[in-house]
């Protein structure tokens, strides 16, 4: 995994930041510029300093094997089968016991980005104790994938031209039946990372604020 600590005064809140299919530690620096954006928008003042914990999610042959709208469906079902296999979630939540050991942790805060949304959400219900805000940038999620803690915050984002915007919007619908508390943008833009460049800044401007 990539941390990211930045100079300031703790305790801090931590943002999970989880990749898609395909990705690895460093994408979300690689590709989407997370650091720096985070850097640029506290000295503007527009978000609270924060640590960023950005792990490797695919321990899989994914790296090897690139992802195209040919394949996409294919790589998305068998992921979700390894994802289960290899119990994810529950290392990313030994992860979350882990940092808290060596950080002193204010809040916590998860996002992910297509099926690093579903991740997001499943680590969510598995730690009500300590996630009290989750990102979902173009998730794919799944009809059961329902908050278990009503008092999560829920941010979902997506693209106007995204192959996975329903997906979002039937999550959305879902939270809305059950007056869950969340907040839907649906923004201009594909289901690439010119666009999730975009959510990361509307997302971090909130954490540790809730």
């Amino acid at each position: 995994m990539d941390i990211y600590v930045p100079e300031a005064q703790e305790p801090l809140p931590v943002l999970y930041l989880f990749h898609g299919i395909n990705g690895y530690e460093g994408s979300w620096q690689d590709q989407g510029g997370a650091v720096d954006t985070l850097r640029k928008m506290i000295a503007e003042g527009r978000c609270e300093p924060m640590i960023l914990v950005m792990p490797d999610c695919n321990k899989w042959p994914f790296k090897e094997r690139p992802v195209s709208h040919g394949n996409l469906w294919k790589c998305l079902m068998h992921y979700g089968r390894l994802s289960r296999e290899h119990e994810l979630e529950q290392s990313m939540s030994d992860l979350m016991d882990m940092i808290d050991t060596v950080y002193c942790v204010s809040s916590c805060a998860v996002a992910g980005l297509s099926d690093g949304g579903r991740i997001a959400a499943n680590v969510a219900n598995k730690r009500p104790d300590r996630v009290r805000q989750v990102g979902l940038f173009s998730p794919v999620l799944h009809r059961d994938q329902m908050p278990h803690d009503s008092t999560q915050l829920y941010a979902i984002y997506v693209g106007s031209d995204d192959i996975f915007a329903p997906s979002g919007k039937r999550f959305h619908r879902r939270l809305s039946r059950a007056k869950h508390p969340h907040e839907y943008v649906v923004l201009k833009g594909n289901h690439n990372w010119r666009m999730w460049r975009r959510c990361l800044p509307l997302f971090m401007e909130g954490v540790g604020q809730y």
